[in-house]
């Protein structure tokens, strides 16, 4: 079986390919131009492991929180290959991803230039409450801030969660688009 992983929350695309649970391969790429370069980089994966595309048979998708252009790619593309390869899609947060690290109660965040978006764990890497946005001015010295996803944790993770109809996946946004906020 091959699952295709796709990470395009924010500057730093990652893509793998896993046969079975063990990764074939692995590239990542510090992007401003996720919506060009992720498609030429997963056929780049695709071509080094002599794979096509209707050779996936799921997809592991971030589905944020992070920079809404990236999310909404990596969103689109598993949504495309998932309906019309017909395969499996399943999903995680990258903070999910993260806490995946953890065996203990954790609090995790992602910074951006105005913050971060935080996600707090137990123990068993449940979210304990939804998640949330802090600014630079309120963020404090409880909250981890870390890049290291393990994927190899995230593949195994995500054999318990049940797929994501193509049409049911939605992008994770934790803070309000500027139209939204004026309400």
């Amino acid at each position: 079986m091959y699952t295709l992983y796709i990470d395009t929350h924010f500057i730093n695309l990652v893509l793998a390919i896993f046969k079975d649970d063990d990764i074939i391969v692995k590239k990542s790429l510090d992007s401003n131009f996720i919506s060009k370069d992720t498609i030429p980089l997963i056929k780049e994966c695709l071509n080094e492991c002599n794979l096509n595309v209707n050779d996936l048979n799921e997809i592991i998708v971030i589905s944020g929180p992070g920079s809404f252009t990236g999310v909404r790619i990596g969103i689109v593309i598993a949504k495309i290959f998932g309906y019309t390869l017909n395969i499996n899609i399943k999903t995680l947060s990258y903070l999910e991803a993260l806490a995946l690290n953890y065996d203990n109660e954790v609090i995790l965040g992602i910074k951006d230039r105005n913050g971060a978006f935080i996600g707090e764990f137990d123990s068993n890497h449940n979210l304990i409450k939804d998640y949330y946005y802090l600014s630079n001015k309120d963020l404090n010295d409880n909250i981890i801030f870390e890049d290291n996803v393990d994927l190899k944790k995230v593949k195994l993770f995500v054999k318990n969660k049940s797929a994501i109809e193509p049409h049911s996946l939605v992008p994770l946004y934790v803070k309000k688009i500027e139209v939204e906020e004026h309400d």
